[in-house]
This record gives structure tokens, C-alpha cells and sequence, in this order.
């Protein structure tokens, strides 16, 4: 169990690294290189949605946009940070 605790550590200092030296590609941009049809789909399905004549923010242009902006290395890194802090919680 040490090593995979020390291997999510040098993986979350790594992309937290990486990060900030290259200009990674957004969580969007990846997307739409692989299935562009599921990310129309998903926002046809937020615009017309029940939840979307409920509330009165737009949830895709509020919510979704900036997370679909993100960069795909911060993403993984808070992802490695999550997983390190979990197995570390004894």
C-alpha cells in the first residue's frame, strides 16, 4: 500500500508541474476529438432538459462552459490529489 501512496504522490507533483509548463488541450477540445456528436447531445439534453424550466441560471453556459475550459492536466491533477488524500485518510 506504501507504494501506490508513493506513486500517487509523484504522480499528483508531476501533473501539478506539467500544469503550469505546457499549454495542455481543454477537456472541450479533447471531447470534441473524440465523439463531437455526445457533446451536442449532452448540451441539446441540458437546454431542453425539466431541470433547465425549473431554475433560471442556463447550466450550460454557467456550469458546464467553464469546466469544459479547464485544462485536461489540472483536471488529472486534482484527480491524483483526490485519490492520494483517500488512501492517506488512516
Amino acid at each position: 500500500m506504501r507504494k501506490i501512496k508513493l506513486l500517487f504522490f509523484i504522480n499528483f507533483i508531476t501533473l501539478f508541474i506539467l500544469n503550469f509548463l505546457i499549454n495542455s488541450i481543454t477537456i472541450g477540445e479533447s471531447w470534441k476529438i473524440f465523439h463531437v456528436n455526445s457533446l451536442i447531445g449532452l448540451q441539446k439534453l441540458l437546454e431542453s432538459s425539466f431541470i433547465q424550466s425549473k431554475i433560471d441560471i442556463d447550466i450550460w453556459y454557467n456550469i458546464f462552459i467553464p469546466v469544459l475550459n479547464q485544462p485536461i492536466l489540472f483536471i488529472l491533477t486534482a484527480l491524483s490529489f483526490i485519490i492520494f488524500f483517500l488512501l492517506n485518510m488512516k
